[in-house]
């Protein structure tokens, strides 16, 4: 007789009472982030998949008593750790790791990271995970390579495995701190290498960028002597042209705080870029460091609009500026802005309050309404900011328990919780038609299992491809899928390049403000955000929404703290073109392909 198998023999009630933790369960149950009683004896007997899920999931929650995601190491980084960890290290991205937090620690010990590596492990180390800006930031904290891992360095470079923008950009940041005397020969000026080379060049006190960038950035000139400076070649007119809004947000961030007024005395014809919104953005957010009064930028707001500020979310970033030079046209701007339909002005009219408004209640009615998350963070967190009596706070915060936003009530009972440790845990609300459709195509992505993949389509011919994966973050990938479905990305700009760092994208605002009308929940996981990562861009727990950004490097601070939904397809392509992507790239379609 045929032996029946042992699961065939089991009752069928019995069966169905085994435990399991689906991934439809584990999306259910992140979303409505409710904490799960599952007692250890339940757990032990799930599959090794889904009890993997379960505690994945009981991490994400974070509701009271849940474990914690991030290892002590990531979450409270010491030097006593770290340097533990350094002298352990052996794979690539365990020596990158501890050689990253180590720089981070300002640890002279930093390069113990790489100790025992030599020309072999040059042939097997990963390609795009690039040493250059490391090696120079722990040099310039004390360290010094010694002969064996200098070997190992120029063995990276005869492989192949080395980058000249990288290169140059470290080596100038060695030659301003006095490490270096002399740059290496000069590389090509391209749009990714004016932009690394200024980032570094940003790094020097401004005594000793001051000459320069009072003088040498006085027009965009193909025959100016900045490039050279920076270790450039002279650019053609057409990389000037791409590159001339990242070069203007460079010279913006790299005015010191507080700025002197000389920092805005260059004179020179102004540059055709200098009109462009995001290119003003940047600008903007610099004359806020101005703390000085400086008559010829106080002629200038005085106009309306003031210095071009023509829509509420420009003025909105002007306003610090104009709060610190003209204080009574400061006072009529933030009116407009608070009582305007923009939700992103609102914010940043509410952050220019200095205490509890008398409208407050009508205020509150206008932000409760915003579809944008900003303004009412913002409002939140001022309650604190004003200096309100414990019990009034308390008031204030209690209502935002009950937003249909859950991050709203999440942001609510964070401030709630530091005033009253015994606050419940907040109920989730009832979903809305984008939230039920995100659920929907997650289940369907996670069920299916299979990598989603999205084409970015860039300007001048140039596209990129995402390979996503929907068994990790299910939520945050089937809200990017839908939000591409509908064309939400397509004709918007590219706001933020930083190399060796991120490419970020996705603003409805084509600047680095704004969602898409509602939020995701985090799904952060321990998967380590290497090169070509793409992560979700937060500006708090569970903020997600459009904004989403590629890695040009490894970045292991963001390894549980970001959503991490997968990479870039083909990456030696992929990553090319990231690094020379100029910043305020358009974007033309994102595109869902099939698989």
């Amino acid at each position: 007789m045929r032996i029946q198998p042992l699961l065939l023999l089991l009752p069928a009630a019995l069966l169905a009472q085994a435990p399991h933790f689906t991934p439809r369960e584990a999306i259910r149950a992140e979303w409505a982030r409710r904490p799960l009683a599952w007692t250890e004896a339940r757990k032990a007997g799930l599959p090794p998949a889904d009890r993997a899920r379960l505690e994945r999931t009981l991490q994400r929650i974070g509701g009271p008593g849940a474990p914690a995601l991030l290892t002590p190491e990531l979450d409270n980084p010491t030097l006593p750790i770290w340097e533990a960890k350094a002298r352990e290290a052996r794979s690539p991205e365990d020596r990158f790791t501890a050689l990253f937090f180590l720089n981070r620690l300002k640890s002279p010990k930093a390069l113990s990271a790489l100790e025992g590596l030599g020309p072999a492990d040059a042939v097997t180390w990963p390609r795009h995970l690039h040493l250059e800006g490391a090696v120079s930031t722990a040099r310039l904290n004390g360290a010094n390579p010694g002969p064996a891992l200098q070997v190992f360095l120029d063995a990276l470079g005869k492989a192949g495995k080395g980058d000249p923008v990288r290169a140059q950009a470290a080596r100038l940041r060695l030659t301003l701190a006095g490490k270096e005397s002399d740059l290496l020969p000069p590389i090509a000026a391209t749009p990714g290498s004016l932009l690394a080379l200024m980032d570094a060049w940003n790094r020097a006190p401004w005594p000793q960028r001051r000459e320069l960038a009072l003088g040498a950035f006085k027009t965009l000139d193909q025959k100016s002597r900045a490039w050279a400076a920076l270790g450039l070649r002279a650019p053609d007119a057409a990389t000037l042209d791409r590159a001339c809004v990242g070069v203007l947000s460079r010279l913006a961030e790299g005015v010191p705080r507080p700025a002197p007024a000389e920092a805005f005395q260059a004179g020179g014809q102004p540059w055709l870029c200098a009109t462009q919104p995001l290119a003003r953005w940047y600008g903007y957010q610099a004359l806020a460091k101005l703390e000085a009064p400086l008559p010829a930028l106080q002629q200038a707001l005085a106009h309306e609009p003031p210095l071009g500020a023509d829509t509420p979310m420009l003025l909105g970033t002007l306003l610090p500026a104009l709060r610190r030079q003209l204080p009574d046209q400061a006072d009529q701007a933030r009116a407009r802005l608070l009582d305007g339909p923009d939700a992103i002005a609102r914010a940043a009219a509410i952050e220019d309050l200095p205490s509890v408004p008398a409208d407050l209640d009508a205020l509150t009615r206008r932000t409760w309404q915003d579809a944008q998350f900003e303004s009412q963070q913002v409002l939140i967190q001022s309650y604190a900011r004003w200096k309100l009596a414990t019990d009034e706070q308390k008031a204030r915060l209690r209502p935002w328990l009950q937003h249909p936003n859950w991050t709203c009530r999440w942001e609510a009972y964070q401030a709630l919780a530091k005033l009253d440790p015994a606050t419940p845990w907040p109920a989730a609300p009832k979903p809305t038609e984008k939230d039920r459709a995100i659920l929907a195509e997650a289940m369907r992505l996670a069920e299916r299992g299979r990598p989603v993949r999205l084409r970015i389509a860039f300007s001048h011919g140039r596209s990129v491809t995402l390979k996503l994966d929907p068994t990790v973050a299910p939520m945050n990938v089937a809200n990017l899928v839908l939000l591409a479905r509908k064309r939400f990305f397509d004709g918007h700009l590219v706001p933020r390049v930083v190399p060796d760092f991120v490419v970020q994208m996705g603003s409805p605002y084509d600047t680095m403000d704004g969602g898409p009308g509602h939020t995701v929940r985090c799904e952060n996981s321990l998967a380590w955000y290497g090169p070509g990562s793409v992560g979700m861009a937060l500006s708090g727990k569970d903020t997600g929404g459009c904004q989403f950004f590629i890695t040009t490097n490894a970045t292991p601070h963001l390894t549980g703290r970001y959503t991490r939904l997968g990479e870039v397809e083909d990456p030696d392509r992929a990553l090319k073109l990231l690094d020379d992507l100029e910043l305020g790239a358009r974007i033309e379609t994102i595109t869902v392909l099939n698989p």
